[in-house]
């Protein structure tokens, strides 16, 4: 999304009420963060932007940097974290674990399929 150029739209400071919606929206997208890290992520009283800009397609993204580093961006209505932030806390997002077999097969380039994606085996009756 990001390789070509994009074009900002605005960089305005955000307001007290937009900066609550926003705590309550990261509580409700990252539930593993408690209450003292969206006060981090989200400050009361320092420098807090919103920088509406577009991609090379058209897309709209709304980013929100917090003392000039981008630390959450907002995609057709969902919200995800940047790089930095998952620096920053890197339990943010779930993770999953598999055997080393598999991981092996993965980075070979092996699409991973859930037990509900698998395709009907031939051999197999049910």
């Amino acid at each position: 999304m990001f390789a070509k150029a994009f074009r900002v739209k605005s960089n305005t400071a955000i307001k007290g009420s937009d900066r609550r919606k926003l705590r309550a929206d990261v509580t409700a997208a990252f539930p593993a963060l408690g209450t003292d890290q969206v006060s981090e992520l989200v400050p009361g009283k320092e420098e807090f932007n919103t920088v509406k800009l577009y991609a090379h397609r058209g897309d709209a993204v709304t980013v929100y940097v917090s003392g000039g580093n981008p630390i959450l961006f907002e995609l057709e209505k969902n919200l995800y974290p940047t790089v930095y932030t998952l620096w920053s806390y890197p339990d943010l997002l779930p993770t999953f674990t598999t055997w080393p077999l598999v991981l092996e097969k993965l980075v070979g380039g092996a699409e991973p399929l859930l037990p509900s994606e698998l395709p009907p085996c031939p051999r197999l009756r049910c």
